[in-house]
Parts: structure tokens; C-alpha cells; sequence
């Protein structure tokens, strides 16, 4: 009993990982790359560590909980979309654009937090021109590139939130390659991907994750899932309420309870009792009214109860 509630701190690693690009207008959202074939590679077992983290951005958290997530460069869904609406589409980048990258983590802790969805709009200044945008989807190119697009280096913490390191790390920057076929997919290419042999030749998005510790047993998923505010906060909320219920309007039960004598009104509810059981139903509503009346009136009441 004791360990079930004792918080614990166990290890949280990522489970699964998938990558989306969007790209954003005022006439609606289309998905342009989408990978669900995410390898997951501990940081113990790599051999070339300080190739991928050669500022040492790491070395401040338990290497436990690091991992690399390698993707796919290609999607694992089709370019489906049908010429009209790519027509409609391409007419709107005219006015407004928007590109917008998202991590999908699902981790096994906390309970009811365990999918992560960590999204980032790319900047203005670091999005390409409209103009490259639509002559990949026209036809006339095959790619185009976007700058600063996600940190290498993040964490998720215990409560499920995705927050930066303390260092200022790199920023990823990639290219969108449609390649054409029958039919279409999309790619996205790291430009920056080092050389890790983990990875492979998978130089899709590629991300250095801190997966904090969560606490175990009732306590620790109860402080995992709402925080030490939200735990707090439904505490105080909670026990200030039973105290009030107690408290509340206890001035006006004073008259009714602390009475100095009771037993002339026990013996008219004895009376009530023994006339019920006697079958004088008469006799118990007269008794009952009475006994109504008294506690209706403080006067009455006072009478009633004064000690012999």
C-alpha cells in the first residue's frame, strides 16, 4: 500500500513518433508530408554521440531518457489531391501562407496525457516564396525550402509538455521535394542531418529528445497527470469546502441543539411512538402537531427543555 502511493520516478521513453507538414491558407489546410515510420535509438546505444551533439546540449540530463528519432524522407501517405482543388489551392497562396511542422509522440505515462503533439508555425522570414510554393504544385519545380523549422534538441516533461532546453540549440532546416510519379508523394530532406550511424541513410526529420521521468503509484500519475498546482488547487478547494458545510449557519442551529434539558420532548416522542403502535391515530397527530409547535416557537422551546 505504502509503494502504491509513494511517487517513484520511472523511466518514460518515446513509443512511437510520426512527423507532419502542413501548409496553411485562407481557403483551408493540405497536408504535404506525413511519416509514421519513425526508428527509436537510445542513446547508449550510439557510437557517435559527440557527432550529434557536439556542443554537449545533453550532458545535463540522464542519458536514460535521451533518445534519437529518426524518419523516413518519404511520406507514408500519397498526394492525392485532385487537380480542381490544387487549382483553387495554388490561386490562394497569392494572399496568404502559412507552414506549419508537427512531432506526434505517444509515450506510455501519464495516464490520459500519453500522446504529445508538439506543433511549430515557421516564421515568416524563414518561409520560401509564394511563388516556389506553386510552381511545385503547377508542375514546373520539384521542391523548395524551408529555414528554422524545429529545434534538434527538445524535451517532453513528466506533465506532457514540450518545452526547449536551456541552451539555445540549432534549428533544422529542410527541403519539400514532390516527386513525381504515379502517383505523387512528398519528401522532406534534412539538410543538416549528421552523420549518425543509427540512422541509417534515413536523412528525413530528425530530432534529440529528453523524455523526463515520471512518478509512479496513485500519488505520482495523480501529480503527473494535473501537476502539483492542479493537485493542490483540488485539495484546498476540496477541504475547505467540507469545513464550510460543517460551519455554515451554525449560529442558527444553537437554538435546536444545545438544549439544557431534553426529556420532556422525549417522553411527547415516546408518547407518539407508543400512540402509533396503540393504533390512537388521533392521539399520534395531536402529539405530532404539538411537538411541531413547540419547535416553531423559541419561547415554547425554552419552556420546554429548562432543567427541573
Amino acid at each position: 500500500m505504502y509503494s502504491s502511493g509513494n511517487p517513484t520516478n520511472i523511466a518514460n521513453p518515446i513509443k512511437d513518433a510520426s512527423v507532419r507538414v502542413d501548409i496553411k491558407t485562407d481557403s483551408g489546410r493540405l497536408t504535404l508530408f506525413e511519416t509514421t515510420l519513425c526508428q527509436k535509438l537510445s542513446w547508449n546505444d550510439l557510437v557517435d554521440q559527440a557527432n550529434l551533439d557536439p556542443e554537449g546540449y545533453s550532458s545535463a540530463y540522464n542519458v536514460k531518457d535521451i533518445q534519437l528519432i529518426c524518419c523516413q524522407p518519404d511520406a507514408s501517405r500519397l498526394w492525392l489531391v485532385p487537380p480542381m482543388v490544387q487549382a483553387r489551392f495554388i490561386k490562394s497562396l497569392q494572399w496568404s501562407m502559412k507552414i506549419i511542422f508537427s512531432w506526434e509522440l505517444t509515450r506510455d505515462r501519464p495516464k490520459g496525457k500519453e500522446a504529445v503533439k508538439y506543433e511549430l508555425e515557421v516564421e515568416d522570414m524563414n518561409l520560401p516564396e509564394p511563388s516556389k510554393v506553386m510552381e511545385v504544385l503547377n508542375g514546373s519545380s520539384n521542391s523548395f525550402r524551408i529555414y528554422n523549422v524545429y529545434p534538434r534538441f527538445f524535451r517532453v516533461t513528466g506533465s506532457g509538455d514540450v518545452r526547449f532546453l536551456e541552451q539555445e540549440v540549432e534549428l533544422v532546416s529542410g527541403d519539400l521535394v514532390l516527386n513525381r510519379g504515379n502517383p505523387e508523394w512528398w519528401s522532406f530532406h534534412d539538410i543538416n542531418a549528421p552523420l549518425v550511424s543509427g540512422c541509417g541513410s534515413l536523412a528525413g526529420p530528425m530530432a534529440v529528445v529528453v523524455s523526463e521521468e515520471t512518478p509512479q503509484g496513485i500519488l505520482g500519475e495523480t501529480l503527473s497527470k494535473f501537476s502539483i498546482w492542479g493537485l493542490y488547487i483540488t485539495f484546498v478547494l476540496a477541504v475547505g469546502r467540507f469545513i464550510r458545510l460543517q460551519c455554515a449557519d451554525l449560529r442558527m442551529r444553537i437554538p435546536f441543539e444545545n438544549l439544557p434539558s431534553c426529556e420532556r420532548l422525549l417522553a411527547i416522542c415516546e408518547d407518539i411512538y407508543a400512540a402509533r403502535a396503540e393504533g390512537e391515530l388521533e392521539v399520534e397527530e395531536v402529539l405530532y402537531w404539538t411537538l411541531v409547535k413547540i419547535y416553531r416557537s423559541p419561547h415554547m422551546l425554552l419552556e420546554y427543555t429548562k432543567p427541573d
